[in-house]
This record gives structure tokens, sequence and C-alpha cells, in this order.
């Protein structure tokens, strides 16, 4: 199984939807190699965030396959009882 580093920004578009940024140069064994390297390379990781989101960013390590469900997924909209 493989693993993804991900970077989601903390700016947020009027729908509430953010920015994300996958490390595609390494991929992961398991969760915990994943986390390690990105404690390891946090500043560098930090640094990434800033320079494509011009702001901060959530770090998150996502099985490849449970990824691309997230990226596929659509949610219903909510009717508002008014």
């Amino acid at each position: 199984m493989k693993w993804l580093l991900v970077l989601i920004s903390l700016n947020l578009y009027d729908d509430g939807t953010a920015d994300h940024f996958v490390f595609t140069n390494m991929t992961y064994i398991s969760l915990k190699h994943c986390q390690e390297t990105a404690q390891v390379n946090l500043e560098s990781i930090k640094a990434t965030a800033i320079r494509e989101f011009n702001g901060p960013a959530k770090i998150f390590c996502f099985r490849e396959d449970k990824f691309k469900q997230y990226l596929n997924y659509t949610p219903e909209p909510k009717k508002l009882n008014i």
C-alpha cells in the first residue's frame, strides 16, 4: 500500500474548498514512514506551504486509494429550513 504526503491550505475559498499540494516525488510504504518523514522535514514542508499557498497548511498522510476517493467526493447540498 502506498501513502502520500499532502498539504491542505488553511486559506479557504468562499465555498469552503481549499487548495491541495501533493508531494509526488516520493511515496511511502506505511503511515508511520510518512509521518516520520513529515516530522523530520517539517521546516521545508512549512516553507513549501508558504510558497504554494501564501499561507499555512495542514499536513496529512493519505493512503493513495483513500486520497483518490477523497478527491472524487462530492457532498450532498444541505437544505436550510428557514
